[in-house]
């Protein structure tokens, strides 16, 4: 039953390969909120996403990883979990890796390097802020707590 199922589960794999410009487009994301100075909405934030030449599978890897990445580089000392659980139309929730999910990894290679180099408080703000884990982060702290109190669940993705 394992081996059919892992046939199965590379198959689909195969049929969400990134292209050769997600690297790129995912850097192009970053570099327009950089030049944007007001408020990004939800819809805007997508709309930018989806203007690059992409397929609609990476436009979703991005505008769900991207935040979470940010936080994750933002706010280091907080014991992110390595494991996020993703629910699929007419399918059971399913937990994944993150260091086994190809696009997380592009998309946190990027966000390292952009933090390197001087990177924008507004930006950081408009992409981190987006994740539920830097809302609940920033939830505790208004409240008084620490950021050694932070305790992070798991991300569930819903596609």
């Amino acid at each position: 039953m394992k081996f059919l199922k892992s046939i199965l589960s590379k198959k689909k794999e195969r049929g969400n390969l990134l292209s050769d410009n997600f690297s790129f487009s995912v850097k192009k994301v970053i570099t327009e909120v950089d030049n944007i100075n007001d408020k990004i909405s939800d819809n805007d934030f997508y709309k930018i996403i989806s203007n690059q030449e992409i397929n609609q599978f990476e436009t979703n890897e991005i505008y769900i990883f991207l935040p979470i990445a940010f936080a994750r580089v933002w706010i280091q000392t907080v014991n992110w979990p390595e494991e996020y659980n993703e629910i699929l139309p007419g399918e059971k929730k399913v937990t994944k890796r993150y260091d086994e999910t190809s696009s997380f990894l592009i998309i946190l290679e990027i966000v390292k390097s952009y933090f390197e180099n001087t990177p924008s408080k507004s930006t950081i703000l408009q992409i981190g802020g987006r994740s539920a884990e830097f809302h609940a982060a920033n939830e505790l702290l208004l409240k008084g707590g620490e950021i050694e109190d932070i305790n992070v669940t798991k991300t569930t993705i819903i596609r």
